[in-house]
C-alpha cells in the first residue's frame, strides 16, 4: 500500500496487533480534499458562501477536520490492510495509540481472527433417544405441597375445584420440563460427539462479551440492596470467573455451527427475517415496522439474521443425526432400529 508502513504482531493464536504508520503525504492530500469540501458550504461571516480563505477554515473547523480525517483514513487503510494480508476478523477491531502531527498519522490495531475449525464430522451423528417420563401423581402432590406453604394461594388450593385445575397445571408444568430436560440431554450428546475429537482456540474477546451477558442475566436476578459498590463488584467478579466456562463453550458452539452453515450455504432468508421480526412485534407489543427501524438504527439486522442462521445450522445437524432407541450391547444381534 502506498504511503502506508503496516507492521503485524502476533499476540496469541488469534489475537493481531497491527501497526500502522500513514505517510504525511497521503495525509496531507486527504485533509485537503475535506478542507475543499468543508469550504463549499461553509458560510463564515465576512466572505460569499464557498469564498472564506483555507487557512480560515482550517482554525474554525479544526476538530471537524481532524475527526473526518481519521474517520476516513483508519478505516479504508485498515480494510485494505485486511485483504492484502489475507485476515479473517472474527471480532470488531480496537484501535488505539492514535497520533496526528506533521509527521503523518500513527496508530494501533487489535482484532482477534476467526479459527479454522477442523469439523470431520457433522451430519450422521449417532444419539440415544431420551423419553420422557410420565408426570407422576406423587410428584405433582410434592410441589402443590409446597405451594400450600404459601398463604396467597393456601385459601385457593383448599377449594376442591380450584385444587384439580392447580394440579392440572402443574401436571403440564412438569410434562414441559421433562420434555425440556430430554431435549437437553440429546443435544448434549450431539455436542459431546462433535467435540471428541476437535479443539481449537477461542477468541477471547468474544468469550469475554459472553461471560459478562451471563454475569449481567445473574446479577439482574440477584437483591443488591445495602451492599457497597465494591460488595457487588466483587460479586460480580465471582460470578464472571464461573461462568467464564460456560461462555467458552458456548462461544464453540458457535463456531462449529458458523462453519456447519458456511459448508452448507446456509443462510437467514427475507421470509425468515421478516417472521422473527413479527415474533418480537407480538412480544414488545409495537408494530412489525417500529421494530425493524429499531433493529436497522442499532444496527442490530446483521445480528438478526445470524443468529437466525445459526439456529438453522443447528436444526440441520439434529435432522441429520440419527436418533436410536438404545445402545446395542456387545454380542446382541438385534439391529438398532434407526428413527428418523
Amino acid at each position: 500500500m502506498d504511503n502506508v508502513k503496516v507492521e503485524v504482531i502476533e499476540k496469541s493464536a488469534l489475537g493481531r496487533e497491527l501497526s500502522f504508520v500513514v505517510d504525511k503525504t497521503k495525509v496531507e492530500k486527504e485533509r485537503r480534499n475535506i478542507i475543499e469540501e468543508i469550504k463549499k458550504n461553509a458560510e463564515i461571516e465576512g466572505f460569499r458562501k464557498g469564498k472564506a480563505p483555507e487557512s480560515i477554515i482550517e482554525k474554525k473547523f479544526e476538530k471537524l477536520i481532524n475527526d473526518n480525517l481519521l474517520n476516513r483514513i483508519i478505516p479504508d487503510v485498515y480494510i485494505e490492510t485486511i485483504k492484502e494480508n489475507d485476515l479473517r476478523p472474527i471480532t470488531d477491531p480496537d484501535v488505539f495509540d492514535v497520533s496526528l502531527d506533521e509527521e503523518g498519522l500513527k496508530f494501533k490495531v487489535y482484532l482477534e481472527l476467526k479459527p479454522d475449525i477442523p469439523l470431520k464430522k457433522y451430519k450422521g451423528i449417532t444419539v440415544k433417544r431420551i423419553t420422557p417420563e410420565p408426570v407422576a401423581e406423587k410428584e405433582v402432590e410434592e410441589v402443590l405441597t409446597e405451594w400450600e406453604k404459601n398463604p396467597s394461594l393456601a385459601s385457593s388450593i383448599i377449594d376442591p375445584e380450584k385444587r384439580r385445575l392447580w394440579k392440572d397445571k402443574i401436571r403440564q408444568q412438569l410434562d414441559e420440563w421433562k420434555k425440556l430436560d430430554a431435549l437437553v440431554k440429546e443435544n448434549k450428546q450431539l455436542w459431546d460427539e462433535i467435540f471428541k475429537d476437535i479443539d481449537f482456540p477461542v477468541p477471547e474477546k468474544m468469550v469475554t462479551e459472553e461471560a459478562l451477558r451471563y454475569t449481567e442475566e445473574h446479577l439482574s436476578k440477584m437483591n443488591m440492596e445495602g451492599k457497597s459498590k465494591e460488595e457487588i463488584e466483587k460479586i460480580a467478579k465471582d460470578i464472571f470467573e464461573k461462568v467464564k466456562p460456560e461462555a467458552v463453550l458456548s462461544v464453540k458452539r458457535y463456531l462449529v455451527l458458523d462453519k456447519v452453515a458456511e459448508m452448507e450455504n446456509i443462510e437467514a432468508e427475507e421470509k425468515e427475517i421478516n417472521e422473527r421480526i413479527e415474533e418480537i412485534s407480538r412480544s414488545a407489543g409495537e408494530s412489525s415496522e417500529q421494530v425493524r427501524q429499531k433493529l436497522e438504527k442499532a444496527d442490530r439486522m446483521e445480528a438478526l439474521k445470524d443468529e437466525i442462521r445459526i439456529q438453522k445450522a443447528f436444526r440441520f445437524m439434529r435432522d441429520n443425526a440419527k436418533f436410536i432407541e438404545r445402545v446395542i450391547l456387545p454380542g446382541e444381534e438385534k439391529k438398532l432400529e434407526i428413527i428418523k
